[in-house]
């Protein structure tokens, strides 16, 4: 697959199935050629009549008795999998593109294929590095307001603390004032 200069881009394109253009599941390779697909993918391309089966990418004939399991690119999708959930620049599910808007209605990220569709039509929709900003802002000043609440409170247990004490001290004089 040719390279498009986005690592992420390049990496998602090398986990992806040709024929399905998603993600492999149960990866094999034809021994012929080496390509990789998914192994259902692949059932359906041919159909029935197995016995005139070829590679889809380069036509090379195939023995579909002789794909192998491509244990190695199973585990590169787990992996992907993995990092596609924690990865800072995601990719939509839908249509692969990158997540570089926020949809304020849905309060999630979208893609520019996704801000046209119907369903986010009439939704405020801002560059995601907008909406970053605007949370850390936000998370900055709750933060600033949290603590000065902690600040106030702190303050009036101090407050209460000092007066039961004093109330403490009346209460031991009374006391010892009885005893006498």
């Amino acid at each position: 697959m040719a390279a498009s200069g986005n690592p992420v881009e390049d990496f998602c394109q090398e986990a992806t199935c040709s024929i399905c253009l998603d993600y492999f599941k149960d990866p094999v390779t034809i021994v012929e050629c080496g390509h990789n697909y998914c192994r259902a993918c692949l059932a359906q391309s041919w159909g029935p009549l197995e016995q005139e089966a070829s590679c889809p990418q380069c036509r090379a004939k195939a023995q579909p008795q002789q794909l192998i399991p491509n244990w190695l690119l199973a585990n590169f999708m787990k992996l992907t999998k993995k990092l596609s959930l924690h990865g800072k620049e995601g990719l939509c599910q839908k249509h692969k593109e990158p997540l570089k808007l926020f949809c304020k209605e849905d309060q999630s990220p979208i893609c520019m294929v996704c801000n046209l569709a119907k369903e986010h039509k009439d939704h405020d929709v801002v560059p995601a590095e907008e909406a970053a900003q605007e949370f850390k802002m936000r998370t900055r000043t709750e933060r600033e307001q949290m603590i000065a609440g902690f600040r106030e409170l702190h303050q009036f247990l101090k407050e209460q603390e000092k007066r039961l004490l004093i109330q403490l001290q009346e209460v031991e004089k009374e006391i010892e004032r009885e005893r006498e």
